[in-house]
């Protein structure tokens, strides 16, 4: 009986130590870079959001274009602005977290003799799965996390 119990406290020590070397998560604060804060959709509302990059390229633009493409979303179902020379609108989703879809984008069809920029943009707002805002950025991501349209708020 003496030997059984001692087995026993012997079998209970070596599991607790063996325990003692993994971490409980709970007890230990979040590391700081995977902290964000999840935007609100509100914050994408009644501000102009101008066009500063395209798939990590910036934008330059000639003196053919009459406005600088934007755009802004005056409620969370609608969006709306201008790709360069043409104005567009469309439907916009959002979803949890940082879940966004913008569908169904119209614009005019004024002849613009430089439409590369605004068949890019349309194409990023087509293919934007996710947002995320930093300060006073938009950040519009494909369907793989990549940026494929940086904005900038020019509305304070």
């Amino acid at each position: 009986m003496k030997k059984t119990l001692f087995m026993i406290a012997m079998a209970a020590a070596i599991a607790a130590c063996n325990d003692s070397g993994t971490e409980n998560n709970a007890d230990k604060p979040a590391d700081s870079n995977a902290l964000q804060t999840a935007a609100k959709p509100e914050d994408l509302l009644n501000k102009d959001w101008r066009l500063k990059e395209l798939n990590g390229s910036s934008i330059v633009l000639d003196t053919t274009f009459p406005n600088y493409p934007h755009m802004k979303f005056e409620n969370l179902t609608n969006v709306g602005g201008n790709l360069g020379c043409n104005g567009f609108g469309g439907n916009v989703s959002v979803g949890g977290a940082d879940s966004i879809t913008i569908s169904q984008v119209v614009s005019t069809q004024m002849a613009c003799p430089n439409l590369d920029i605004e068949n890019r943009f349309r194409e990023a707002l087509e293919n934007t799965k996710t947002y995320r805002i930093d300060g006073n950025t938009l950040l519009l991501n494909n369907d793989k996390k990549e940026v494929i349209a940086k904005l900038e708020n020019t509305k304070n």
